[in-house]
């Protein structure tokens, strides 16, 4: 309050207690004027001090009263100050509060302007608060740094499996394409790929297939020997060496501005199955992070399997081309000896044509083929000269003789059923094994027609036959290559049945990598169509993966955000142009009908003409406190 109020306050006390006793007096007088006393006198006021001396005490009271509302101000204006006072300290301790929320609202946690009484609860509760802010911001920020760190490893992985897929057929193009990708996602100085190879004589040592400097190829020749420097130290352990004490003399980067010595060097041996196939080895002017020489490390692992696989399909693909040279080779072969069975069983054909037409001419035959003539029980009549040197037999020697001589015991029962056969008029034709003299192995082409007389009775059997041992011989020769060949066929094929194995086992592996993340990873081909929904997916969307792959990935969200949210627009629209590497924020459908705010990031992979598409998506959780 001003001044002049508080003296207005006393003014008004003082009054009104004066007047307050003025009213008694003037009450008690004129109650007293009534009185029979003062009605037998000349009703004088000094007649009734007179008669009532207590008026005397009366008529100073409105000065007493008057007093007494002045020190009752006095007191009152104390306690009016006394509250102003207050009012005023708890007006600036109000506004120091206002102050201290308004900066707490803004994120200034620094502000020291709130004092701390220990006797205000208030001051005490706030401070308190900015103390659990500071700590808050700080994990948060932590978090953040983790989680965009967790991000970078993620999506480094899911790139670098798609560079590892592009280039499988050529280890010096790989290891480029490997080091260039390493250098630049690391954003480091200098990086070199040592292939592990095997000389002649069986030593090992290792070769830099690939060096890459401030993002230009370096072409440089450098071989380092098992055991030797340490490259070789990292092989024989197989564990990571990370040092940012390097000596003067170890390497330098060198650029256009000068040249210097790095302030940390990495080397991660390339080993799969405990088996080392090479080392990198990274160099750069900023000692490297944990979770970077993480990510080295788990791409280390991929590199030895698909270096691996590499090398088998080179392998495999030299033995798939000798066997095709050996196959070529044997079909030719083959064709060959088709070609002369062909011309053999023209030429049957033409024999037998020639028998049934020209039985008139059995001499120009004679002199041509191995014929004999012989009863109806084997015994022999007549054979030709031909028949004679393909036998090796005097004709002495054969003289009466049965056919049963010509042929091994194995094949004498055979004999006895084409002879049975022939006694019951009927013709045989074809190859048969027989027995020289000196018991060699011959084959014939062999043709036996009864001769039958006016009666119908057979009288002779005349045989015509042409030797094939040799064409036989070719034939045993073709069989076995076959056989040969089937063998080759069937081991590259087991080779290359061990081969898809292997891959399918690195798929397998990077799919789990994946399937582990923390992260909601899917992937879909070029259509929408949802291939890969890995378990942190299955939890966001509470969709089980068999209920979605296969699907469109509309299902994933609402119509109304599929039409109206350019990202998911051109996302879920197959032939649009989706936004590639940018983070996004927009809203899901879960499988309860519920819209869940997350953070989407779109990565695409292209093999060909097959393009997929692969999404990272976090969960945006808000915390009240």
């Amino acid at each position: 309050m001003k001044r002049i109020e508080l003296s207005n306050i006393l003014n008004k006390f003082t009054f009104r207690g004066f007047l307050l006793g003025f009213l008694v007096v003037l009450l008690v007088f004129l109650l007293n004027m009534n009185s029979n006393v003062f009605l037998q006198t000349n009703r004088t006021f000094a007649d009734m001090l007179y008669i009532f001396p207590g008026m005397w005490i009366l008529i100073v009271l409105p000065f007493v009263t008057g007093a007494l509302g002045y020190y009752a101000a006095l007191k009152f204006i104390k306690i009016i100050r006394k509250q102003r006072r207050t009012l005023k300290f708890e007006a600036k301790r109000s506004e120091r509060v206002l102050k201290f929320i308004n900066n707490l609202r803004e994120g200034n946690l620094n502000n020291t302007d709130l004092v701390n009484d220990k006797r205000d609860q208030l001051s005490k509760s706030l401070l308190k608060l900015r103390d659990y802010l500071v700590k808050s911001k700080k994990e948060q920020e932590q978090n953040r740094i983790e989680e965009e760190q967790r991000t970078w490893v993620t999506q480094g992985l899911a790139q670098f499996g798609e560079i590892l897929r592009r280039n499988n057929d050529n280890l010096e193009e790989l290891a480029f394409n490997i080091i260039s990708y390493q250098v630049n996602y690391l954003k480091i100085n200098q990086g070199g790929f040592y292939l592990l190879n095997t000389n002649a004589k069986g030593d090992k040592y290792f070769e830099l297939t690939a060096c890459l400097a401030f993002d230009r190829k370096k072409f440089a020749e450098k071989v380092i020997q098992w055991e030797e420097g340490l490259i070789g130290r990292c092989a024989i352990e197989k564990d990571t060496i990370y040092l940012t004490d390097i000596p003067n003399e170890y390497i330098t980067i060198t650029s256009g501005l000068g040249q210097s010595n790095p302030s940390a060097i990495l080397l991660v041996p390339l080993k799969v199955n405990d088996e080392v196939y090479g080392v990198i080895e990274l160099a750069s002017f900023k000692e490297f992070e944990p979770f970077e020489i993480e990510f080295v490390e788990k791409t280390a692992e991929s590199i030895a399997s698909t270096i691996s696989t590499v090398q088998i399909n080179i392998q495999t693909t030299k033995l798939l081309h000798e066997t095709q040279i050996q196959a070529e080779r044997m079909s030719q072969q083959e064709e060959e000896l088709r070609q002369n069975l062909e011309e053999m069983q023209a030429t049957q054909e033409e024999s037998d044509r020639r028998e049934v037409e020209m039985k008139g001419i059995l001499e120009a035959i004679d002199n041509s083929a191995i014929s004999c003539e012989f009863a109806v029980d084997g015994s022999l009549i007549s054979v030709n000269q031909l028949f004679l040197e393909t036998f090796k037999y005097l004709p002495e020697e054969i003289e009466g003789q049965n056919l049963k001589i010509f042929a091994f015991q194995d094949d004498v029962e055979e004999l006895s059923k084409i002879l049975s056969d022939l006694q019951n008029g009927k013709n045989f034709k074809g190859r048969v094994k027989r027995r020289t003299k000196l018991g060699e192995e011959i084959f014939l082409l062999s043709t036996y027609t009864p001769v039958i007389d006016n009666n119908g009775e057979i009288v002779k059997i005349l045989s015509l036959e042409n030797d094939v041992t040799e064409q036989v011989g070719m034939e045993e020769q073709m069989k076995r290559s076959k056989e040969e060949l089937g063998e080759l066929l069937d081991q590259a094929r087991d080779e290359m049945k061990e081969q898809f194995k292997e891959i399918e086992a690195v798929k397998v592996r990077n799919e789990k990598t994946l399937e582990g993340a923390l992260d909601a990873i899917i992937t879909t081909n070029k259509e929408g169509i949802l291939e890969f929904f890995n378990a942190a997916a299955e939890k966001l969307w509470g969709y089980e993966r068999a209920e979605v792959l296969g699907n469109h990935i509309s299902m994933l969200f609402s119509d109304d955000i599929a039409k109206n949210e350019p990202f998911v627009k051109a996302y879920v629209t197959t032939g649009e142009q989706k936004l590639i590497g940018e983070r996004k924020e927009v809203p899901i459908k879960n499988k309860f009908g519920d819209e869940v705010d997350v953070l989407f990031l779109l990565s695409e992979a292209q093999v060909g003409d097959d393009h997929s598409f692969t999404a990272f998506i976090q969960n945006v959780e808000v915390e009240l406190f």
